[in-house]
């Protein structure tokens, strides 16, 4: 392997790049709009396609260097929708100070709108470079490098958990338990306005043969909102029959706390944190495992969630305001 220069160095910690992409089909689930999951993966994509400019692509850094690239932060703003086949603008750039030991990274998506372009998505990702046991006598990454590797992504202090947890689907590859079932994630939501399930991590929500990946939280935060507001009786189905409203993702925020390990049992819960101006509510979600009879924290964040709705198919999408119906369903009343 060549050693990285100077000038390469310089450009992937301080000079921006760009890439264009095309949203994930995957990601057009109502109509041609994308979701805000598949958002950011163009924008770990584009972050990806940075170290890859300068001979650092995620299979060079495990196989040469034996560490993990490992988007262990996001923090998205969701300005206008991307549509399937959106030629989009990702732009890249580095947010790192001196005293850094995380990598930071501005990225921007914009699009063509009515010939002139228009920002669709912005965010923060934090990066960290995690040592990996599996690569014997890995190649020294450049001394610049070296404060961003890490033996461990974060670690959380565990709690105390009065509730006996209750393996009741060991090696087994389905869902369901909740807050009836299971005394884990009723004693975790206790009164709040909130939903949970405990389930097995899958290898396929996992990178590097072991841990739950950044795009394994978003797959999760979807399907929490999706399981919420069915368990509340507005389920995302009803509402595009009965009124043609499509859910919509203003802000999304996700941090790692700790690591998620393949087929551990994760606790997900959703909480509904606040209603704002009868169009938009923000939850919490809050994600865990039990280690050693004590809950363990292994990340958490937030998403803030509306609904838009077109008057006619030619019209611009519009916000939807909540009835008194959904304001009952989101409160919990």
């Amino acid at each position: 392997m060549a050693t990285l220069t100077d000038v390469e160095i310089k450009k992937l910690l301080n000079e921006p790049s760009s890439v264009t992409m095309r949203p994930s089909y995957e990601g057009g689930n109502i109509n041609t709009a994308i979701g805000f999951k598949c958002d950011n993966y163009l924008l770990e994509a584009a972050v990806l396609d940075h170290f890859r400019a300068v001979g650092l692509g995620a299979t060079e850094l495990y196989l040469v260097h034996g560490v993990n690239f490992d988007v262990v932060g996001v923090d998205t703003r969701l300005h206008t929708v991307l549509t399937l086949d959106d030629d989009v603008l990702l732009e890249v750039v580095p947010k790192i100070r001196e005293t850094d030991t995380e990598m930071v990274f501005a990225v921007s998506a914009t699009v063509q709108r009515d010939g002139a372009p228009k920002k669709a998505v912005t965010s923060k990702l934090r990066v960290l470079l995690r040592r990996d046991t599996n690569i014997d006598d890995p190649a020294p990454l450049p001394a610049e490098l070296e404060r961003f590797v890490v033996d461990r992504l974060a670690t959380a202090e565990p709690t105390e958990l009065a509730a006996a947890p209750v393996d009741d689907f060991a090696g087994a590859f389905h869902r369901g338990e909740d807050t009836d079932t299971d005394p884990v994630l009723a004693e975790i939501i206790g009164d709040d306005n909130a939903v949970g399930w405990k389930w097995k991590i899958p290898y396929y929500y996992c990178h590097f043969t072991e841990r739950m990946q950044m795009s394994g939280y978003l797959r999760q935060m979807e399907e929490a909102k999706h399981l919420f507001v069915a368990s509340r009786g507005i389920s995302i189905k009803r509402m595009l029959d009965e009124r043609g409203w499509i859910p919509v993702v203003t802000q999304c925020k996700l941090q790692f706390t700790d690591e998620a390990i393949m087929e551990e049992n994760l606790y997900t819960v959703y909480t509904v944190e606040s209603v704002f101006k009868d169009m938009l509510y923000t939850s919490r979600l809050d994600f865990h495992v039990v280690r050693d009879g004590k809950l363990v924290k292994t990340a958490t964040g937030s998403i803030t969630h509306g609904y838009c709705h077109k008057e006619t198919p030619e019209s611009e999408w519009q916000m939807a305001v909540f009835d008194d119906e959904v304001l009952r369903a989101l409160r919990g009343e």
